[in-house]
């Protein structure tokens, strides 16, 4: 991975874009789908738990990974990211340049009133942007799968074969993310959190 004089971040041979592909985009998308069926699973429950408030760092961790995958296929790349333009020689089109951008970008780098957030256009539906994780999953699933299929359809032969890479990744990140629901619901959880009732924990603030 290497920087031209402009400093633009760019992936200079095959094998680096392997490794980004194998390793650093697949652990975003990862963490995005963990997060966002996370959210979905506190949304549906609505434990509602004084200082339990896992919806709300699951919709941070949700937002920060479809932010970071969303500047890898759609933009060009810049001294801070790479981009898909390394691979397929142009970015991909999203809703998120249209409408999701700013207000993403504003909710995750700047202190602001949170309670007035600017709804976004999801599938023709307006939603608080605080509804939005499962809906960034989903675009950003959308563009991986677009991802994989320009890849099958590039004339360069190494490009090329990051097809099936890219595509066991995706099958790898969801079929893990799907183990999060299994977990929540099989009552593994509650059980570990049961076994640690009246353990005296470390303060960490005092």
């Amino acid at each position: 991975m290497s920087k031209t004089r402009s400093q633009v971040l760019s992936l200079k041979d095959h094998q680096e874009k392997e490794e980004y592909l194998r390793v650093h985009l697949y652990s975003e998308l990862l963490w995005l789908l963990h997060a966002a069926t996370e959210w979905s699973i506190q949304d549906q429950w609505k434990l509602e738990i004084a200082g339990y408030v896992m919806q709300v760092y699951a919709l941070d961790s949700a937002s920060l990974h479809a932010r970071t995958l969303f500047e890898f296929f759609t933009e060009g790349p810049t001294k801070h990211h790479y981009s898909v333009k390394d691979f397929l020689g142009a970015p991909l089109t999203s809703t998120y340049k249209q409408n999701w951008q700013g207000p993403l970008h504003g909710f995750l780098m700047h202190a602001q009133n949170r309670s007035l957030p600017r709804p976004l256009v999801s599938a023709g539906v307006s939603k608080d942007l605080n509804q939005m994780p499962v809906d960034f999953a989903h675009e950003i699933l959308r563009l991986w799968k677009e991802f994989e299929d320009q890849l099958g359809k590039s004339s360069n032969a190494d490009t090329k074969k990051l097809q099936q890479l890219a595509r066991d990744k995706r099958e790898e990140a969801t079929r893990k993310a799907m183990c999060v629901s299994k977990a929540a619901t099989s009552g593994e959880v509650a059980e570990k959190y049961f076994q640690k009732k009246g353990q005296q924990l470390k303060p960490v603030f005092s």
